[in-house]
């Protein structure tokens, strides 16, 4: 039998992690998941040139950063550090947090050289698992014409040393191939942005609707990149519903609820039977097309 290999342990006490917030709440409140994770070194920064400097006082084995900063970009300032040296250690695993969770963002921060990738609201899960991810299975770092940061392929075999292993491989291929896993991380944060602000959106409220509508948009490109048939009409839907109700102000919360429980239910069953799926989807192309007669 081949030997067993052995656990990768870390302690979190003492790694050290520097937090880029600009604002001062989601600071205190993403610090104190981390302390409570086991985290006890935490360096708060405030903009792209704290965070620089931070990283080069306290050498942190993991940066945590908002996209949004006052100074620049989050994904500019990561593109930077990975180029030049601005900072000790330019392949520092980089978790990035963030309210704009829009595909484009996602893509920006990968291409940027970006680890991993989280939207607000931030859950204790998600920063353990991020946290996880960067720290017990780090990915190699490369260094290509036109990308630099980590691997981003993630299923890998670490024994294998053929092609797209070394540093002059194409990375082109790693661009195109789609990442699932990200993508349906990204689908389920939108499910859950989509019910937040369904709770307490006024339908007589344009800006609360059109934020809603460009958020389920968001899903549905989300789901066109999964290439999940159920998945797309399930987001497609709910999409089709707030463009045709949201103008007149009779939008139901509880409609867009159900859209959203039914595409987490998706999301969890991935590997049911496709027809099964797809009838799930089509119980709500029913109830929106219904909801449009009713609103017409």
């Amino acid at each position: 039998m081949p030997p067993k290999t052995r656990q990768k342990r870390i302690n979190p006490a003492e790694i050290p992690i520097v937090l880029g917030e600009p604002v001062n709440y989601a600071r205190a409140m993403i610090n104190e998941v981390l302390r409570n994770l086991g985290y006890q070194r935490v360096f708060s920064a405030a903009n792209a040139n704290e965070i620089v400097e931070a990283m080069n006082v306290w050498h942190p084995r993991v940066v945590i950063m908002e996209n949004l900063l006052p100074d620049m970009p989050g994904t500019e300032l990561v593109h930077q550090f990975r180029r030049e040296d601005i900072v000790p250690n330019r392949g520092v695993p980089v978790i990035m947090v963030t309210g704009d969770p829009r595909l484009e963002t996602v893509q920006e921060a990968r291409m940027a050289g970006v680890d991993e990738f989280a939207a607000k609201p931030i859950s204790h899960a998600i920063i353990k698992e991020r946290l996880d991810e960067v720290l017990l299975r780090p990915r190699p770092f490369i260094e290509g014409k036109h990308y630099v940061g980590p691997c981003r392929r993630r299923k890998r075999n670490i024994e294998y040393k053929g092609s797209l292993k070394r540093i002059s491989d194409p990375l082109e291929v790693t661009i195109t191939a789609p990442d699932l896993t990200m993508n349906q991380r990204m689908l389920e944060q939108c499910a859950i942005r989509l019910a937040e602000i369904a709770k307490s959106i006024d339908p007589r409220d344009r800006g609360g609707v059109r934020t809603l509508y460009n958020t389920a948009n968001e899903a549905n490109e989300i789901a066109r990149q999964i290439r999940d048939d159920a998945l797309e009409l399930a987001t497609l839907c709910v999409a089709r519903y707030i463009e045709g109700v949201g103008a007149s102000g009779a939008l139901q919360p509880s409609v867009i609820s159900a859209h959203m429980n039914a595409i987490r239910l998706l999301l969890k069953h991935t590997s049911k039977e496709s027809s099964e799926r797809l009838e799930i989807a089509q119980g709500l192309q029913k109830i929106v097309k219904r909801k449009l007669r009713e609103a017409a």
